[in-house]
């Protein structure tokens, strides 16, 4: 059988798939015809150059800082922001340099050394010591962190002029770090010893060391030689309203000294009482107990206010005799007086908690 070859002539409606255009001979048809592509040298070149001109102009738009024309406005306010932050710390340390007494290193080494010693030494003093100290000086010693922000609040609002707002902390700087002057910038730098020294002594060293510092009038300095003045005894023999008075005249010893007007010294011993009852340390019977307990002193107030005018003579032995009759007078109505206005506080107390459990 012989195999005979058939020839199948191609379609000629059948179109490529790219369609080029003859320039030399056009040719109509019934679609549009798609552009060639021009790959030319031109576009190779131009379109990198472009698109890189594009990020740059962006990137200019968005950083204006890092245009050449502002580098020196830069550069100006830089060393501008160097001067004043250099300024600033010479003047700090002019000011501390004034304000710091020139052993404030041995100082400083000091109190560290002798915190530790009556942390020791302390240990047997009463509770009610420090409790009475803490109630009046600053309640919430052992809350802050050598500042009181509430304190000073407080302060402010009542225009203390004399003073306020300062804790056990930034009066043990006061006493033993600074120089004493009343200055803006002392103040500042007493705040910041204070917030330094919360983070390097614990809190019953400090409070150890500030009873152990601070003035108790008559000359006396430290808890210990005031228990001995004042009642004879050691602090750890204290009776809690001995403790209380000796806590109600830190803030004037001398003007508050029971040696000096006996009402005055009864009357700080209750207002610590008071102090006490409103931070929760005693109840108001106890405190009713031990203002009406009499105040013994070792040494008697006639004895030191007017000894030293009595002489021998019979005149002077009389009205001696009579200075203390009056005296005695005094005190007795003095301490009767104090006793009352504690009952009527303590009515009052009494009636505001029953009114709000009700």
């Amino acid at each position: 059988m012989a195999l005979r070859m058939v020839h199948r002539p191609m379609l000629s409606n059948s179109k490529s798939r790219f369609h080029f255009r003859n320039t030399s001979s056009p040719k109509h048809s019934d679609r549009h015809s798609i552009p060639s592509p021009n790959f030319s040298n031109s576009f190779l070149q131009s379109k990198p150059l472009a698109s890189r001109n594009w990020v740059e102009t962006r990137v200019h738009s968005f950083h204006p800082w890092s245009s050449p024309l502002r580098q020196p406005k830069r550069r100006l306010v830089l060393e501008a922001v160097i001067l004043f932050a250099f300024f600033m710390i010479l003047l700090c340390i002019h000011i501390l340099l004034s304000i710091l007494p020139p052993d404030f290193p041995q100082r400083w080494h000091r109190l560290i050394v002798f915190s530790e010693e009556m942390d020791a030494r302390a240990s047997n003093y009463p509770s009610h010591l420090w409790q009475a100290v803490v109630a009046y000086e600053d309640r919430r010693f052992f809350r802050h962190c050598g500042i009181d922000p509430v304190g000073i609040a407080r302060a402010v609002l009542s225009l203390s002029a004399s003073g306020g707002g300062s804790t056990i902390t930034q009066q043990l700087v006061k006493n033993t770090l600074l120089k004493n002057e009343r200055t803006l910038a002392r103040k500042i730098i007493e705040v910041i010893l204070a917030l330094i020294l919360e983070r390097k002594m614990s809190k019953w060293k400090i409070l150890n060391s500030y009873l152990s510092k601070i003035y108790w009038g008559h000359g006396i300095y430290g808890i210990e030689s005031a228990s001995a003045f004042y009642f004879g005894k050691h602090p750890s023999l204290l009776r809690l309203g001995e403790s209380a008075m000796l806590a109600g005249i830190i803030p004037s010893p001398e003007a508050r000294s029971p040696l000096r007007d006996p009402s005055r010294g009864k009357s700080s011993q209750a207002r610590a009482l008071r102090r006490m009852v409103e931070a929760g340390f005693i109840d108001i019977e106890v405190a009713l107990f031990v203002v009406n307990q009499p105040l013994l002193l070792c040494v008697e107030g006639p004895e030191l206010v007017a000894g030293k005018d009595a002489g021998n003579s019979d005149k002077q032995s009389g009205r001696n005799s009579t200075t203390k009759e009056i005296w005695d007078w005094k005190r007795q109505s003095s301490i009767w007086e104090v006793r009352e206005n504690m009952e009527l506080w303590a009515t009052k107390v009494r009636r505001r908690s029953v009114g709000k459990s009700k």
